[in-house]
């Protein structure tokens, strides 16, 4: 038996923020270049709505798993890694983990405030949220940068997390992925 897996419940939070993030991130980036406008000219206005309400919906889902990743890592730590990692290993992978902890945390709250900023609903599912400040257009317009550039960060940090998964499992051939493994 593998000793140096994470929990059941770590393992789940992980590859829902992992699904949900990925499509959050593509459904971004299509706002990111194509703005609302150019999204509704290419895929009509029901469409666009529908993604816009559940880019928020998922957005608030990754903001609270995210939080609970935070505080689940803080209080109980990481499994040891089994081999050993060298230290020019371990911290990078630390740091890209605590950068996305970090962004998958930020990115929701950036976009919470910048929607309720922009004086639109903050949707989670079929529930209207508080929009926590009033609308300031100009600040929208801040925070929706501040978003995308997060998301563009996070964007990064998950192909540098991919090419260690790759490296992990096609080249070193450990059990490091196995950690985060539901099988």
């Amino acid at each position: 038996m593998q000793t140096n897996r994470y929990g059941f419940i770590r393992r789940i939070l992980h590859w829902v923020v992992a699904l949900s993030g990925l499509g959050l991130l593509a459904v971004g980036m299509l706002f990111y270049f194509l703005d609302i406008e150019g999204t509704q000219k290419l895929l009509g206005t029901d469409t666009t709505t529908m993604l816009l309400k559940y880019h928020k919906s998922f957005g608030i889902v990754v903001l609270f798993a995210a939080l609970l990743i935070f505080f689940l890592r803080k209080s109980s730590g990481v499994p040891a890694y089994e081999p050993q990692l060298t230290f020019l290993l371990r911290w990078p992978s630390k740091l890209v983990h605590w950068l996305m902890i970090i962004g998958l945390i930020a990115m929701p709250i950036l976009g919470w405030l910048a929607t309720a900023a922009a004086g639109k609903p903050v949707q989670f599912f079929d529930w209207t949220l508080p929009g926590i400040i009033g609308e300031n257009k100009q600040l929208a317009a801040t925070l929706f940068h501040y978003h995308s550039q997060v998301g563009l960060v996070l964007l990064a940090l998950v192909g540098i997390h991919l090419l260690g998964v790759f490296v992990h499992g096609k080249v070193a051939h450990d059990n490091i992925n196995s950690r985060m493994s539901l099988l």
